[in-house]
């Protein structure tokens, strides 16, 4: 798989190199036969592919970081217990890990999963769809996830915008005790947590104890969207609120602890 995986990379890699030339030779034609304005689509596909041409040079560069990582994360584990990884679970871990360098949170996770199927204490409890799963989140998505499941209550609040006619509709949904990110930003990387599988947010449920929903009601962005909402009200208009939580399950935890948390 490896040789296979370095082949394609060269490959491609001699194919980039040569392309300069050829869009060169293709602009003198293309200039002569055509005009300048024809002349200007080679430049544009060579320009558009420099990013893929400086990743290819930076292959090798990307593994060694990659070595170097997972040398700290495993600094402590006896040497008779690191295995080498599953190919199903290693090979796919690596080729993302590359293209996840400039991201400390995604990279971050990467190495720890890898270093988790590294260890034989550990190897059993990575399931191959964790890539796919880091592949498909942000770098919000990653810190959010760590503020949730490390948070001991998780309380949200929809602020609701009620009609006297009877109507009713949502002004901003979910709201949290999270201030570091907007509002819009929480809400995102919730529902893109919730598509994972990663946490739940149950229709209807709530705290027994309402003093749980003080962290929210204290968050200057929930104050902030209340001000907004009721600046927006018409006469006819009211505001109420509808209570919840973000729900964890045991998919979350065992995410957590092979991908999130640290050796």
């Amino acid at each position: 798989m490896s040789e296979g995986l370095d082949k394609l990379a060269g490959a491609i890699g001699d194919t980039l190199k040569t392309a300069p030339t050829i869009y060169e030779d293709a602009l003198q034609q293309t200039t002569q036969e055509s005009g300048k304005t024809l002349a200007l689509i080679p430049r544009a596909i060579n320009a558009a592919l420099i990013p893929l041409r400086q990743w290819i040079s930076e292959r090798e560069y990307k593994l060694a970081e990659t070595e170097k990582l997972l040398a700290q994360k495993l600094e402590h584990v006896e040497e008779d217990k690191i295995v080498t990884p599953e190919a199903y679970v290693a090979v796919p871990a690596i080729q993302a890990i590359s293209y996840s360098m400039n991201s400390e949170e995604l990279r971050n996770l990467y190495a720890n999963l890898l270093a988790k199927a590294m260890n034989s204490d550990t190897k059993d409890r990575v399931h191959p769809s964790f890539v796919e799963m880091i592949k498909q989140m942000s770098p919000n998505d990653a810190i959010i996830f760590s503020k949730i499941i490390t948070s001991p209550i998780r309380p949200l609040i929809t602020i609701n915008v009620k009609s006297s006619k009877g109507g009713a509709h949502s002004f901003a949904e979910n709201c949290s005790w999270i201030s570091n990110f907007s509002l819009t930003e929480c809400r995102t990387s919730f529902d893109n947590l919730s598509r994972l599988g990663l946490i739940q947010i149950p229709f209807v449920a709530s705290y027994t104890n309402k003093n749980n929903y003080n962290s929210v009601k204290n968050n200057p962005l929930f104050k902030q969207a209340v001000i907004e909402c009721k600046n927006n009200l018409l006469e006819s208009e009211s505001i109420t609120y509808v209570e919840g939580y973000i729900k964890i399950n045991e998919l979350s935890k065992l995410f957590f602890n092979v991908c999130v948390k640290n050796s």
